[in-house]
């Protein structure tokens, strides 16, 4: 039944089994009645760009403007695999529409080109997507690379030994002096590392889509290299919550996790209590503190839960990426992207430490007010009594969109004859 078919997807390669599946049932009029309710999310969780890679990228945009986020659209290009092979052309033509749409632009809404993955993407179109990329100004590139065992054993298996990103390299992608923004890369070798560019590659983290997965990425490889490190959410069909505080409280800890699956753990957990002298248990339990202290005070743990740093992952580092604007900083010429703090939140006392507090407490209901692309989101601060969330959320146009991505959705999954389930019937 529907049970059984949910957990043999989830359990095997859950983009081919399950999300390809349903994606290829999905109209552009679906794709932007769910994008809406995505960009709703991302507002109320005081998101105000997205990098967004998926299919129907007309559509997406058209639901960024409609609720007022802003971002990058990547339309998903495929020409192997994938639901997206039949809507290649269209994909591009999308993706130039968007990159020239100057009422886009004044939303705050960017165009780079969108190659699904290694595995899903031919010699030939890679090509054409860096020529198409240099033709529209200098786009960046937004892929999935080394994301999953099917997509690394297909291109072993095709070129007879590359990996992913040796791929990429071989075919000139890693050199093409486009940004590259490369997201996931759980099969990505160290040797793999070693071949980007601090300067032009950025490797992109989704660390509760990760945990989903039960495979986050090896992210302070990544940082002990000197790449720069994006931190997102992934999608709603691999995360419930477009939270990013939550994915930076992950991300600052990825480090600690070490201590509890080290050798010095597993002989710890083998003693036999009473039946061990009492010096020698003493003495594992130390080894397995000082393997913690030594996990702590290492400079990648140290950097990589410093608030600063946390704080770049999603605001410079994503912001700084496209050639056609700026965002995520106060300066002239940059996207007009603030969030208004009420320092008297509960949520943010003691508040000596804003900084901290952004990305360690939840932040989230302490906001007062939201402008995107220089337009205030729900109301004006102080205009009303009514904060931001409530003005968005009682709006005759998000009832309307909530009414239609909910018929839609009851529509789309019986096309799939796909069930959801609540946890007691998991």
């Amino acid at each position: 039944g529907g049970k059984e078919k949910k957990k043999k997807a989830m359990s095997g390669d859950v983009v081919v089994d399950l999300f390809f599946k349903i994606e290829a049932l999905m109209t552009p009029e679906d794709v932007r009645a769910f994008t809406r309710m995505g960009a709703y999310e991302s507002l109320l969780s005081g998101v105000g760009l997205v990098w967004e890679h998926y299919y129907h990228g007309q559509a997406i945009a058209e639901a960024l403007r409609d609720t007022g986020l802003a971002g990058v659209v990547a339309t998903t290009l495929q020409d192997v695999a994938g639901p997206g092979v039949p809507w290649l052309e269209a994909a591009l033509a999308d993706t130039a529409s968007i990159a020239r749409d100057e009422t886009m632009r004044d939303h705050g809404i960017f165009a780079a080109l969108g190659p699904h993955a290694t595995d899903t993407v031919s010699d030939d179109l890679w090509r054409r997507i860096l020529d198409v990329a240099h033709d529209l100004g200098g786009l960046p590139l937004h892929l999935h690379v080394g994301q999953s065992v099917a997509e690394f054993e297909a291109v072993a298996s095709r070129t007879e030994g590359h990996t992913p990103m040796s791929l990429l390299a071989d075919l000139g992608v890693l050199a093409s002096e486009l940004p590259l923004l490369l997201v996931h890369a759980q099969y990505a070798t160290r040797d793999d590392l070693d071949k980007l560019d601090p300067e032009r590659h950025t490797m992109c983290t989704c660390p509760y889509s990760h945990v989903l997965f039960s495979f986050p990425s090896l992210v302070p490889d990544w940082h002990k290299r000197g790449l720069p490190i994006a931190c997102g959410t992934d999608a709603a069909a691999s995360n419930d919550c477009m939270n990013v505080q939550k994915e930076l409280r992950l991300l600052a800890g990825y480090n600690s996790f070490a201590t509890t699956h080290s050798t010095s753990n597993a002989f710890f957990l083998a003693m036999r209590g009473a039946e061990e002298a009492r010096d020698a248990a003493v003495a594992r339990a130390h080894e397995l503190h000082n393997h913690r202290q030594d996990m702590h005070e290492q400079p990648v743990t140290v950097a990589l839960r410093e608030p600063g740093n946390l704080l770049r992952s999603v605001l410079d580092t994503p912001g700084r990426m496209h050639p056609h604007f700026t965002a995520g900083a106060i300066e002239e010429g940059a996207l007009a992207n603030l969030l208004v703090w009420d320092l008297e939140h509960p949520n943010l006392w003691p508040s000596n430490d804003p900084i901290s507090a952004l990305v360690m407490c939840d932040a989230v209901p302490a906001i007062d007010a939201m402008m995107v692309a220089g337009r205030w989101i729900g109301k004006e601060p102080e205009a009303t009594a009514v904060d931001f969330r409530r003005a968005l959320t009682t709006s005759v146009g998000y009832r309307r969109d909530r009414q239609e991505a909910d018929e839609r959705l009851a529509c789309l999954l019986e096309r799939a004859d796909v069930r959801i389930v609540g946890a007691a019937g998991i």
